[in-house]
């Protein structure tokens, strides 16, 4: 090149020397641009030859190019080049391994965003990352400054979601804009009104319902791993007075008013360690919607709320899974796509069964068998030896298959199996005999369904499912292993068939309608000596539903309006209509209301009498009769919130009324345990949640009041206080991140519940030969107020390109403090084997430590 300019400069030919100037940078520059390769590829090439592992974020290193490494020189070499080029940050931890630390990288990003049915800009978008809302109104372009280059943009159109885009994807280029297209796909009404409410992950949709994305969720300063169950109970109306993650009280409604249902099935187990875990793998729930009030017509009982899981629907593109293990449980995930139309979705998991050392079993079987015969046992070594041996587990397992058979239609196939078992086995051995006898309780859950999804065009979707489902509670017992002397058997087998459409008939204004038959068959038996049961009961629902949607307004006014026609084989139909009324006044002030009528038919009581080992025995029966009616609830609420400055504020009035509930169902354990009568409660109340975020900081409280009253027309004293009228209720948390570690605080307050004592302490009436308690008024005293303070830590870290982790412990009422859940009186002897009263205590859980190492490919 040289010789060649020695050449021109002597002809002296200018314009030939500049041409040649130029193809020479020119070429130099191409040479050098297409010298630079992934970060990745480097880091490959650079282990390969030196015989070292670097650990780094994959997800950034997509975002990152660099120079090609020189492998003639040394390793140092190569690294500290890379570092002047990029400002990557390496850190040796021993001989080998190296840490890869990336810059933060700011980047100004634009884009016009294309609706692909019109060709035209697409109006209404709004754009939301880290905590900022960006609007756009009818030009559909946008510009950010100094945003980092691996921001995630979620893109909205009135509310409705449809993409998420990485900030990088967009930077701009010369001032040239790259081009987003979007296709809505039916979403053309709004459906989020509020993001982030309460925190990340949660969010408050037009339709009154609350969205709980799980992969989106924060840490909770009482969870080891994201369960929505629990998640579920950081809403205000929404807890769970026993501790339980599986007995969710809504709005003073029993645990068996809310319907919980995975993939559109009725589920009737939905715990392990009997309510304290529950028994879904988070892993594997994308999403969870609930209800509590305005319920779309398509759902069906739950006369308290309703609480619908969903599983991931999409075929991945790449094998992804995990496993992980805490203290209770080892666990393990998998999403395997077999083809780029075929997948599957598999999860397990399976209990830890030993006490020794393992804080959590340890708290969780003092909880759960407190003042029952497994921990209450005498024992006279006198006249010979006791012992007792227990062996208690659980597990689950799902399936999903997702078939897109073609670009229209999905089929999809759930499976899922739970169980839970116990034995419990007492011997006795003396000098001229021996005695065992052993008490086993099982639960187990079985079901599975089809689902099929088709998009006939972009207007009209329709969907159609079957699934079939058996619950099963069975308990024994037997003596020296050969006569059994009682056994209990509670059964639920139920059907279900559904076919719905929904039709986009204008951009304001959606429809859908549908039909589902429902079958469900309880058996009930129990060869007990005192009340045995053999009760075989089924009912069966055709119900008809229709749903509009409208956008009023400019979309600030959304009305959700609907009605269920349900008509029983051995009940009088009922028409139920559901409504929510949803207005913005501005972009941070909104108001909403809701009203509906419910009725339910498959519900709970408790079997005080006949129970196995002294443990609470909750058993399902269908409606029947005049003793068991079909329950009807009636509900209305209204509220409003206001969002400016990361602040959140939100408060709702509700009013509930519930007929048909028996007093022999409702689990009394005072004058009311043996006395059946029809009657009713009510429930009103106020909600209120406050929330702020700011970078990496965030904090949330949401209160609860309840004034909730039984109704029972025959009674001496018709009106008393209901069961869950725990007046005050608070949950309050801050979560704190800095770098790949979250902190999260909280406390968990409420009164005490309702509970009767005696007369007096001697308060004892002989009736036949049987002596009796003489109570006060139902639920005449409060226990103390509950109160709770979790703490919790997550650790994210990143092995190398296919291996991730969380490390994550957790801290349960770090004060350990044990409060009275509840308190009843029963009839004992005293010291001269006389009737005497005692009272029985149930206590909270005690300081319970928990750590889980989840490792995800």
């Amino acid at each position: 090149m040289a010789y060649l300019f020695m050449i021109v400069e002597k002809r002296n030919n200018a314009p030939l020397l500049f041409l040649l100037a130029f193809l020479f940078l020119s070429l130099t520059a191409y040479s050098q641009s297409n010298n630079l390769v992934s970060f990745s590829e480097a880091v490959i090439s650079i282990e390969e030859s030196f015989d070292v592992k670097f650990s780094f974020d994959s997800n950034k290193a997509k975002l990152i190019h660099v120079e090609a490494p020189e492998i003639s020189n040394s390793l140092s070499e190569i690294l500290s080049s890379i570092t002047s080029a990029t400002q990557i940050k390496f850190t040796a931890i021993d001989s080998r391994y190296i840490t890869v630390v990336f810059p933060e990288i700011y980047v100004t990003i634009c884009a016009s965003i294309i609706d692909t049915e019109t060709g035209a800009p697409a109006n209404n978008i709004t754009l939301i990352y880290n905590t900022q809302e960006v609007h756009l109104e009818s030009t559909g372009k946008f510009t950010l400054e100094n945003i980092k280059n691996d921001t995630q943009i979620e893109i909205y159109r009135e509310g409705a979601f449809l993409k998420t885009i990485i900030a990088q994807e967009l930077e701009r280029d010369n001032d040239i804009c790259p081009i987003i297209f979007i296709n809505e796909n039916l979403n053309y009404l709004p459906t989020v009104t509020l993001q982030s409410y309460i925190v990340n992950g949660i969010a408050k949709n037009n339709n009154g319902s609350v969205t709980i994305t799980n992969k989106e969720f924060e840490i909770l300063p009482s969870l080891i791993e994201p369960d929505v169950l629990q998640i579920a109970q950081v809403l205000p109306g929404v807890a769970s007075y026993d501790e339980t993650a599986s007995n969710i009280n809504i709005r003073g409604g029993e645990s068996d008013e809310t319907l919980i249902l995975w993939n559109d099935i009725r589920m009737y187990q939905t715990g392990h360690f009997f309510g304290l875990i529950s028994a879904f793998n988070p892993n594997l729930i994308k999403r969870m919607t609930i209800y509590k009030n305005g319920t779309h017509p398509s759902y069906g009982e739950g006369i308290s709320g309703t609480l619908a899981m969903e599983s991931t629907n999409s075929v991945t593109k790449d094998f992804e899974g995990g496993a992980g293990v805490n203290l209770s449980s080892l666990n393990a995930y998998g999403m395997i796509p077999i083809s780029e139309t075929f997948g599957i979705q598999i999860s397990g998991r399976t209990s830890i069964n030993s006490g020794v050392g393992n804080p959590v079993y340890k708290q969780f079987f003092a909880r759960t068998f407190q003042n029952t015969s497994i921990t209450n046992l005498d024992s006279d070594a006198t006249f010979g030896v006791r012992s007792t041996d227990e062996e208690f587990s659980f597990y689950d397992f799902s399936i999903s298959t997702i078939w897109d058979i073609t670009k229209k239609d999905k089929i999809t196939y759930n499976f899922m199996t739970i169980s839970n078992q116990l034995q419990f086995t007492e011997r006795f051995v003396a000098v001229d005999s021996s005695q065992a006898s052993t008490n086993k309780l099982r639960q187990r859950t079985l079901l599975g369904g089809f689902t099929h999804i088709r998009n006939w065009n972009n207007k009209l979707q329709s969907k159609a499912s079957y699934s079939a489902s058996t619950y099963v509670f069975n308990g024994s017992n037997s003596q020296d292993e050969l006569i059994e002397l009682q056994s209990q058997r509670n059964e639920v087998k139920e059907k279900s068939a559904r076919f719905e459409a929904s039709y986009q008939l204008i951009d304001a204004l959606k429809l859908e309608a549908g039909y589902q038959y429902l079958e469900t068959k309880v058996t009930d038996t129990d060869n007990a000596v005192i009340n045995p049961i053999n009760l075989s009961n089924t009912t069966i629902a055709n119900s008809f539903y229709g749903n509009a949607t409208l956008a009023l307004n400019d979309s600030n006014t959304i009305i959700n309006g609907g009605l269920r026609w349900i008509n029983y084989a051995n009940f009088n139909a009922r028409l139920e209509p559901r409504i929510n009324i949803h207005h913005k006044f501005s972009k941070a002030f909104q108001i909403f209301a809701a009203a509906e009528q419910k009725s339910q038919t498959v519900y709970q009581f408790t079997a005080r009498e006949n129970q196995l080992l002294q443990l609470e025995n909750d058993r399902w029966l269908v409606a029947y009769g005049d003793d068991n009616p079909v329950l009807e609830s009636q509900q209305i609420s209204i509220g409003s919130s206001f969002t400016e400055n990361n602040w959140t504020f939100l408060a709702e009035g509700f009013y509930k009324k519930v007929n048909g509930i028996n007093t022999q169902n409702l689990g009394f354990r005072n004058q009311l345990q043996n006395v059946s009568e029809i009657g009713s409660y009510n429930s009103k109340g106020i909600e209120f949640t406050a929330s702020k975020r700011i970078t990496n900081f965030s904090a949330w409280m949401s209160y609860t009041f309840i004034d909730s009253n039984y109704n029972f027309d025959n009674f001496e004293i018709p009106t008393f206080r209901s069961n869950l009228d725990v007046e005050h209720s608070l949950t309050a948390a801050a979560t704190y991140s800095w770098s790949k570690i979250q902190f999260s605080a909280g406390l968990n307050y409420h009164s005490g519940i309702p509970y009767t004592t005696p007369l007096t302490n001697t308060a004892i009436e002989t009736i036949g030969s049987s002596p009796l308690i003489e109570f006060n008024k139902p639920n005449n005293e409060t226990l103390e107020s509950y109160f709770r303070t979790d703490i919790s830590a997550k650790y994210s870290f990143i092995i190398d390109e296919t291996f991730s982790g969380n490390l994550n412990i957790s801290l349960l009422n770090i004060f350990d403090q044990q409060t009275r859940l509840d308190s009843y009186y029963q009839i004992g002897t005293d010291e001269n084997n006389e009737a005497s009263i005692n009272r029985v205590d149930q206590y909270s859980l005690g300081f319970t430590p928990n750590i889980s190492f989840q490792l995800f490919f």
